[in-house]
């Protein structure tokens, strides 16, 4: 069974190079353009995602997109999220590091190697992993 991501991020053109990225790595791809678009796709898949989420969107930004899985725990905690920033992570305010840190959120930041992209989603896909599986794979 194939890893379902979310790209979400308001530059087309860079959902587009992730997407070709990712399905090449054997990932199934989704794409939303901005936060109100995720969170609807979160809420109705059926299978958990990793999201790489962009924090600077116009509507609704990453930076909301987390504060609303802060109250909605059943979001937070079906799907796996990474932070793609260009922001340098001195920027971030201690409000949203310490949100980053009670999500258990990493942060990816760009520029970033295709391989640091492929290790990260991968650590937050084995959150999916069945026991079992976790289990045959450590042996």
């Amino acid at each position: 069974m194939s890893t379902h991501v979310l790209v979400v991020d308001d530059d087309r053109d860079f959902r587009q190079v992730m997407r070709t990225l990712l399905e090449d790595a054997g990932y199934t791809v989704g794409e939303a353009s901005d936060g109100d678009s995720a969170l609807a796709k979160l809420a109705d898949s059926n299978e958990p995602m990793v999201v790489l989420l962009d924090l600077l969107m116009p509507r609704m930004s990453g930076f909301d997109v987390l504060h609303a899985l802060a109250e909605d725990d059943r979001l937070a905690t079906r799907h796996a999220f990474i932070v793609v920033t260009a922001m340098v992570t001195r920027a971030l305010s201690e409000d949203v590091v310490m949100l980053l840190i009670r999500l258990g959120v990493p942060l990816l930041e760009k520029p970033f190697r295709i391989e640091e992209l492929c290790e990260v989603v991968e650590a937050a896909a084995q959150r999916f992993m069945p026991l079992s599986r976790v289990r045959t794979l450590d042996a």
